[in-house]
């Protein structure tokens, strides 16, 4: 009677030690490309009209000037009487929910800007910022 041995146990091989090296080097690949995207399709340029008439503007529009005046829509107010002003133009077209447009002077300091959209935010009213780029007038802007 011949016995048999037992089988030899095969020895399994451990893939663990390889595996955290394949991930370690793909998260140094990634980590140093930095991204999968071209970064020119993330920019956008910002619209920009050559002339822009002031009365196409949408309406109610209030224009603080860079003496500190307000006008809205050509009438002027005071930054007292300007949230009351604004709703009841918002009533007359129709949209009392609707933003307020407010457009100020480029050379106005921040801080006058946002004292004015703070006093009409207190007020209830939302804002909504209309801004008009100047053309460049120089060397080589074309006139």
């Amino acid at each position: 009677m011949t016995i048999l041995p037992p089988p030899a146990q095969r020895r399994r091989h451990d893939f663990t030690l390889t595996m955290i090296n394949i991930v370690f080097l793909l998260l140094l690949f990634f980590l140093t490309t930095g991204s999968l995207t071209n970064r020119d399709e993330a920019q956008s340029g910002v619209p920009v009209t050559s002339d822009l008439p002031l009365e196409r503007l949408p309406r109610p529009l209030l224009l603080l000037q860079t003496d500190g005046t307000l006008a809205l829509d050509g009438h002027r107010v005071t930054i007292e009487t300007a949230g009351a002003a604004a709703r009841q133009a918002l009533a007359a077209i129709g949209k009392p929910d609707a933003a307020l447009n407010l457009l100020a002077d480029p050379s106005i300091p921040a801080s006058t800007l946002l004292t004015l959209a703070e006093r009409l935010r207190s007020d209830g009213l939302p804002i909504q910022l209309v801004t008009v780029r100047r053309a460049a007038k120089g060397p080589g802007a074309g006139g």
